[in-house]
C-alpha cells in the first residue's frame, strides 16, 4: 500500500497517510492529527532508492524540506514545450 505524505495548511504539520490507489483516486480527504484541519495538501518528499548491495547506495544530500516551498500550480504551460535552444 502505498504512502502518501501531507501538509496541514492550517498548523504546518506534515504527516504520512497509508491508504490503497483505489482510496486516493476516490478523492482522500486526510485530517491533521495535530489539529483535526482537513486543509492539507499533497506534498512530494524524497525518494528511497533501494539497491541490491550497500556499495551502490544512494544519498542526495539534501535536508528533507528542500521543494517544500514549491508552488507548482504556478508551473504552466504556456509555451510550446520548448526551450530557447539553438539548433
Amino acid at each position: 500500500m502505498p504512502l502518501y505524505e501531507y501538509l496541514c495548511g492550517d498548523c504546518g504539520k506534515k504527516f504520512d497517510v497509508l491508504a490503497t490507489i483505489a482510496e486516493k483516486e476516490a478523492g482522500l480527504e486526510p485530517a491533521c492529527p495535530k489539529c483535526g484541519s482537513k486543509r492539507c495538501r499533497q506534498v512530494f518528499g524524497r525518494v528511497t532508492v533501494m539497491t541490491s548491495s550497500k556499495s551502490d547506495e544512494f544519498s542526495d544530500d539534501l535536508p528533507d524540506d528542500v521543494g517544500d516551498g514549491l508552488d507548482t500550480d504556478d508551473m504552466s504551460d504556456s509555451d510550446s514545450g520548448t526551450d530557447d535552444l539553438d539548433f
